[in-house]
């Protein structure tokens, strides 16, 4: 007993040590922040959008690959015509590799609509993996360039007034991001997305509504490589721009200033759904599917480590693992007794390696010739003849019990094995047997 519980607590202390130097600590409980995914159905989700596209017969996707695959997904060979959705900044932000396939994608004749938290700062875009390179990031994509209107409240000293004096201007963004994330807002700040004119995009909507958690600014575009850039829409107090569209070879581009525009908080309120209906009928065609962009959020197909270690199934595996550890540690454990080097051989394993070899090397035909030789140079020194295996069938008809069908059956067995056709031996061996048992 005084073993086990020693052995016990040797495997705690091993267990502990392992624990402290390779387990993550785990981090103070937070309330999570939920993403704009099509599966997700809390406030900040894009599942409402997603469900109510489907029940209408719309074709939908959920796209959780990077922006390369999309030509191998949707190949623009296949049919163009399709809108995909994309809420900005990014949990996954883009990278270079994408930037090209993107653009010759929607070039081909496919669109692309950007919800981004540019005019609203909803809570998703400030969590821990914020876009620090957004606004890059967001110029890569539309190829539309943005500069600030009205710039959010200051910090306050204690929240970090020295940042601003970053040289570099994403240094500054980031600082004043960290800032930003300590300012959330004791109750959501509203704005509205006025239509500037008719327009088929804005047919039937005359607001929508968009909710920010945190303090935002205001933006105007710039289309550097595009000589037409349309704003469509604008927020009534500040008559800033909050919508633009442009094109990109034959395919188009729209940007929102609200990310948070089709999110199922504010999907139903005001004018919101209108607006989402007019853009997905303009902007696919009939052959085109809605593609809702889940990788960037972090919903993704490829590895993903957090996603990962935070599987409560490799979390119970590893329970398992330990529990069946602890039952071998702690179990009996009995010294294997020594081996006895020296085993004698039996006749009958010794007989049935001799017939197990024999049977493997012989053939069956062979096999059953040398039984009917045995045979009769058995029946053959009983009458005084030479043993030299030649058939005896008038002796065995005219001087033995044996019927003239139970002859002609032997008979046809022995032609079988002369000609050297496969005869079942056991039924042989069992039939000269018998034969012997009957001239006894």
């Amino acid at each position: 007993m005084k073993e086990r519980l020693v052995t016990l607590a040797l495997a705690v202390a091993a267990l502990a040590l392992f624990y402290a130097l390779v387990a993550p600590k785990v981090a103070a409980p937070q309330e999570r922040v939920t993403r704009p995914t099509s599966i997700e159905t809390g406030p900040n989700g894009h599942a409402v959008l997603f469900r109510w596209l489907q029940a209408e017969g719309i074709p939908v996707a959920s796209f959780r690959e990077r922006y390369t695959k999309l030509p191998e997904l949707f190949d623009p060979a296949m049919g163009t015509g399709h809108l995909l959705i994309s809420a900005a900044p990014h949990d996954y932000p883009i990278r270079a590799s994408e930037q090209a396939p993107l653009r010759d994608w929607i070039a081909a004749g496919n669109t692309l609509l950007v919800l981004a938290g540019l005019s609203d700062t909803p809570e998703w875009s400030m969590g821990e993996g914020r876009d620090a390179a957004f606004m890059e990031n967001l110029e890569a994509m539309s190829g539309l360039r943005f500069a600030a209107v009205s710039e959010p409240p200051e910090p306050s000293e204690e929240q970090g007034e020295g940042d601003s004096e970053q040289d570099s201007r994403t240094g500054r963004r980031a600082s004043l991001a960290a800032a930003l994330a300590s300012m959330r807002l004791e109750e959501p700040a509203e704005f509205k997305l006025v239509p500037n004119g008719a327009h088929p995009l804005l047919e039937g909507v005359s607001s929508a509504v968009a909710v920010s958690e945190f303090p935002s600014s205001k933006w105007r575009a710039y289309a550097p490589n595009s000589d037409l850039l349309l704003e469509l829409a604008h927020e009534p107090r500040s008559q800033v721009p909050v919508l633009w569209w442009l094109r990109e070879g034959r395919g188009q581009i729209l940007v929102a200033a609200y990310g948070s525009l089709f999110t199922n908080k504010v999907l139903g309120r005001e004018d919101n759904a209108r607006l989402a209906a007019n853009i997905v009928s303009a902007m696919r065609t009939a052959q085109g599917t809605v593609i809702f962009d889940d990788a960037h959020q972090g919903l993704v197909a490829f590895y993903d480590p957090d996603a990962f270690f935070g599987d409560s199934r490799l979390h119970r595996s590893l329970l398992w693992l330990l529990g069946l550890w602890l039952v071998f540690v702690l179990g009996a454990l009995r010294l294997r007794p020594a081996a006895d080097t020296w085993k004698p051989l039996d006749i009958t394993s010794f007989v049935r390696a001799t017939g197990g070899f024999m049977a493997r090397v012989l053939k069956p035909a062979a096999a059953g010739q040398q039984l009917f030789v045995n045979f009769f140079n058995d029946v053959r020194r009983r009458l005084g003849l030479t043993p030299n295996g030649a058939p005896v069938w008038e002796w065995l008809r005219l001087h033995t019990p044996l019927s003239a069908h139970e002859i002609a059956r032997l008979q046809q067995l022995h032609l079988k094995v002369a000609s050297g056709r496969r005869v079942d031996l056991v039924q042989l061996h069992n039939e000269l047997v018998r034969v012997r048992e009957i001239l006894d």
